[in-house]
């Protein structure tokens, strides 16, 4: 059985003998990346089987990647690579987000040519890169946006507070309305923030966030990242 790391490499073979050095680079980064994800995470997915060969071989000191095939590679693993560790626990700039989104893409459409992923999984994986893909290098810019508007915002008093992950159900310029991500509140707004965050924002995405009720409307108090599901 060919590893998720010889498949990793097998890939970057290829792209190094067609690319620039310095566009190589970029693809060496993002796979290295993907795969700091999967050892790290992946073992969350295994059933009990798996599981215990997990636990065996990674005390004789061997990764995820280095233990298992690509069918561990899905939908599941690529959207928890860029709609959570990316965003969590990389700090990334921009182009970086931008560099990531391209090469998973290419990389999950190499591996459908090659056989690595059989149909239905290539069309989950790919759907799930199209949607992620495009808005990697915004969520970043908006956590940013929110957290430079808090901290230049006049301190006030509030008279309630809500404290959570809220996902964006309406916009309007300068405005937001939220409801709790996980069913802790209802909606909430219109929460006032400036016309820049609301013109990247998009409905869907989950913020987390502590926001402050002053009259009628809503302050943000203090900001986490930011998610596109």
């Amino acid at each position: 059985m060919k590893t998720i790391k010889l498949v990793f490499q097998e890939f970057l073979n290829e792209q190094q003998a067609q690319l620039k050095p310095r566009t190589y680079r970029g693809y060496e980064e993002a796979i290295s990346l993907f795969e700091d994800c999967l050892d790290g995470y992946g073992w969350n997915s295994l059933n009990q089987e798996e599981a215990d060969l997990y636990d065996e071989l990674y005390d004789e000191g061997k990764e995820f990647c280095e233990i298992f095939g690509p069918d561990k590679i899905t939908s599941s693993e690529i959207g928890e690579f860029l709609d959570y560790f990316m965003i969590r626990k990389v700090a990334a700039s921009n182009t970086l987000m931008e560099t990531v989104g391209r090469v998973i893409r290419k990389f999950v459409r190499w591996m459908g040519e090659k056989g690595y992923m059989d149909s239905e999984c290539y069309e989950g994986a790919a759907m799930a890169v199209d949607e992620l893909k495009g808005d990697l290098a915004k969520v970043t810019e908006l956590s940013a946006l929110i957290f430079d508007y808090i901290r230049e915002s006049p301190d006030v008093d509030f008279e309630e507070i809500e404290d959570g992950y809220f996902s964006v159900v309406a916009i309007k310029p300068g405005e937001l309305w939220v409801e709790g991500y996980i069913g802790q509140t209802g909606l909430i707004g219109p929460v006032i923030v400036s016309e820049e965050i609301s013109s990247i924002c998009k409905e869907g995405w989950v913020i987390s966030l502590m926001l402050g009720k002053v009259g009628e409307s809503w302050r943000m108090i203090e900001s986490g990242f930011v998610y596109q599901r």
